[in-house]
Formats: structure tokens, C-alpha cells, sequence
């Protein structure tokens, strides 16, 4: 976002400590985040348990990673309502086959 002057607004401070951003996500506090890297870990992480950090900061360190492996992919996992997961069973749930009944014999 720019104003006047093109200077822009900082959002996060980025270094060689850091490294790049590799996704920003807007979550919801019951979400998840599912993280995988270049070698193949995944992990998954309650948004809860993330500190909250400001506009002006380094953000914050979610994962361990092992020197040369990246974050490639960062995906949120909304939390499913109860109520919701079971009316899904309901719906998935095949009808059941009707009998099949014998033909009648024909009249004469």
C-alpha cells in the first residue's frame, strides 16, 4: 500500500536472519496451519499457540528447519463444526437399495 511520496508501509521487517517470506495467511483463532518443506516435513500448528506481532516486526518462528531445507508451502485448515460433520456423514451415507420385487404374472 502506497500514499503520497510512494514511500509505501513497512509490514515486515525482513533480513538474513529471516530469510523471505514465505506466505501470510489471515486466520481465525480456531484455524490451523499446515506447514510442509523441501524435504518433505509437515507439521501442523494450532493458530492459537502463534504470538500476535505488529505491523514493524520480524515475525514470528513457527518451525525448525534443518540446515538447507525450506518452507515451500503454508496452507490454512479450518476447524469443522460438529454440527456440520454430522450432517456430512448423513448426506455421504448411500440409500439403501429398494427389494427388488418378482413381475407379476400377466392376466389373461
Amino acid at each position: 500500500m502506497q500514499h503520497r511520496g510512494g514511500r509505501g508501509i513497512i509490514t515486515l521487517k525482513r533480513n538474513e536472519k529471516t530469510g523471505d517470506i514465505v506466505a501470510l495467511k489471515e486466520v481465525l483463532p480456531d484455524d490451523e496451519l499446515m506447514m510442509i518443506t523441501k524435504k518433505g516435513i509437515m507439521i501442523r500448528v494450532p493458530v492459537e499457540g502463534i504470538r500476535i506481532s505488529g505491523r514493524n516486526t520480524q515475525g514470528v518462528k513457527v518451525m525448525n528447519l534443518t540446515p538447507g531445507d525450506l518452507v515451500v508451502d503454508v496452507a490454512r485448515v479450518v476447524k469443522e463444526d460438529e454440527d456440520d460433520a454430522v450432517d456430512e456423514d448423513e448426506d455421504e451415507t448411500p440409500p439403501k437399495p429398494k427389494p427388488k420385487s418378482k413381475p407379476k404374472p400377466k392376466k389373461k
